[in-house]
């Protein structure tokens, strides 16, 4: 298999083309959420229909990111990475031109299926673009796109939302798409023909269900009730059920198996899956815990709420040059650069739990946010370094998928668990607030007799605004703890110091052909023609 390293202005171009796929991909993931309330009024969709435009791309994307591997095999990864984009911008403009609940919820499907082919292998095409002794900075390349596109959500949606219409939330992949498609079939290169394999039918099949039902017990878990739901507790039920049977038949059923389980056996990928599930869980659990702080307890716009979290991805963007130094140094233990990365995010998440106020400013949380960047700086890089230098190269696509699954469910667990703090830990403060507002406490007297009949409605209004402000705080508290204690997890990994293992290292370019000799005709002193090289 021959390597695709680019030089010049061609690895630019490839390198454009990958970013430009995975921030539109990532983006989507959060850009939506701001938008749903006024997608739902124009719909005419119920709270619980619209959920259902995120849990249907969030299903089809898990579903289809352990099976990329495969496709990338049967198409070739070029013409996979291609589909998936194509597949994706079409998809967008069909969900920006949706009438209807059904409709939109079916496209936002098709979406996400697409939206799962592009993660893998744009991460892949970003390392075999660079050489070995430049992993460092193909992957702190990633990482950017991979803290900026969650990131640029909620900011871009906002502003899309409030100053365009809803439809633009979709339209905005458009030039994106084409752009990366362009550059993609002009100048990315296959490292392998494709090859024919069997698909796995039962395999993916469980698969899908399995995850399926997962996802939904994640997404409308909370909305539902949990376990007090028949329909949770049928699809937790089913999701054990399939999962259990699939890992079965994969290990010791299949022939050629759908998704590579056995990839698992490496150190690297199951300590790495562990780090993922865990640090994914903390971040996105924050960014769905503060812009809906920011809104509701300080009033901030939606556009103001996410330029707060660009503030966050701003640091990433500024640390780029030190991240790549640092992980650049093959004979320092990655272990530690990571875990002081995670420690750095905890801590800095805690101090922010300590300045939620009903009253914090804009400027107030910067310092914080800003501190929060350094540590997810010197978290997602160091851990790639480590998978690509640890496992073999004709392994890397099963780990990519297999660790890039976990993080998406890790993301979708943690923003689970964060909306059910959320939601109970504003009922608990509301209970024990409104038990204080009585007239029997000369503050609230005297308020009520300076206000009149408006005195309650504000009161209630109050009450509501400080509960809200109080749950974010015990939510973000808890994901700090968590956070910290996370920091021992890269630990788990094999200490590895060195240079990189040849088995982990891509294969060298094909020999140049040898040069043509030229043949040239001269006349010898005795009159005959005699052909030189």
């Amino acid at each position: 298999m021959p390597a695709v390293i680019e030089y010049g202005a061609r690895r630019t171009l490839v390198v454009t083309a990958v970013m430009l796929a995975a921030l539109m991909q990532l983006a989507d993931t959060t850009i939506v959420n701001v938008a749903l309330p006024t997608i739902d009024g124009a719909l005419g969709a119920s709270v619980d229909q619209g959920a259902w435009f995120i849990t249907a791309y969030i299903i089809a994307n898990v579903i289809i990111i352990p099976l990329s591997p495969w496709f990338q095999t049967m198409l070739g990864r070029k013409n996979y990475f291609a589909l998936s984009i194509v597949g994706f911008t079409v998809t967008s403009v069909l969900c920006g031109l949706a009438n209807d609940t059904t409709t939109e919820i079916g496209l936002r499907f098709l979406q996400g299926a697409f939206g799962g082919g592009l993660m893998v292998p744009a991460q892949q095409i970003i390392r075999d673009t660079f050489p070995p002794a430049q992993l460092a900075t193909s992957q702190s390349l990633f990482a950017l796109a991979v803290i900026l596109g969650p990131t640029l959500g909620p900011t871009l949606g906002g502003i899309l939302t409030d100053d365009l219409t809803w439809r633009w939330v979709f339209f905005i992949n458009v030039p994106l798409g084409i752009g990366a498609t362009i550059l993609t079939m002009l100048f990315i290169r296959d490292p392998a023909a494709p090859k024919r394999i069997p698909f796995d039918v039962l395999g993916v099949g469980l698969l899908a269900l399995g995850l399926g039902a997962l996802q939904y017990v994640l997404d409308e878990g909370e909305r539902n009730g949990w376990f007090d739901d028949s329909r949770i507790c049928l699809a937790t039920i089913t999701a054990v059920v399939a999962l259990v049977a699939f890992v079965m038949w994969e290990l010791f059923g299949a022939r050629t198996p759908g998704v590579s389980l056995r990839t698992f056996r490496h150190r690297t990928v199951w300590a790495l899956a562990i780090i993922y599930f865990a640090v994914a869980g903390g971040i996105f659990a924050l960014i769905f815990i503060q812009p809906q702080w920011a809104q509701t307890s300080l009033g901030f716009t939606t556009t103001l709420a996410g330029l707060l979290l660009m503030v966050r991805a701003g640091t990433l963007v500024v640390l780029f040059p030190l991240t790549t130094w640092v992980t650049s140094h093959a004979n320092w233990d990655m272990r530690w650069v990571a875990a002081g990365g995670i420690a750095i995010a905890g801590i800095a998440t805690w101090v922010q739990a300590n300045v939620m106020t009903t009253h914090s400013t804009f400027a107030a949380l910067i310092p914080m946010q800003i501190l929060g960047g350094v540590g997810y700086a010197f978290i997602w890089v160091p851990l790639s370094v480590v998978l690509f230098r640890t496992v073999p190269q004709a392994e890397i696509p099963s780990a990519l998928a297999l660790t890039r699954l976990v993080q998406q469910i890790g993301a979708s667990a943690g923003s689970a668990y964060a909306a059910t703090l959320l939601d109970r830990g504003y009922n608990n403060a509301l209970s024990g607030l409104a038990g204080s507002i009585n007239l029997g406490n000369n503050a609230i007297a005297s308020y009520v007799t300076e206000h009149g009949s408006q005195a309650i409605a504000q009161l209630t209004q109050m009450v509501s605004i400080e509960a809200q402000n109080l749950a974010a705080t015990e939510a973000t508290r808890f994901f700090a703890i968590a956070t910290i204690f996370a920091a021992v997890l890269p630990f788990l990994l094999e200490r590895y110091r060195g240079q990189t293992p040849v088995s982990a290292l891509p294969p060298p370019p094909l020999p140049a052909p040898p040069p043509v000799a030229v043949l040239r005709e001269k006349v010898s002193t005795n009159g005959s023609r005699v052909t030189s090289a």
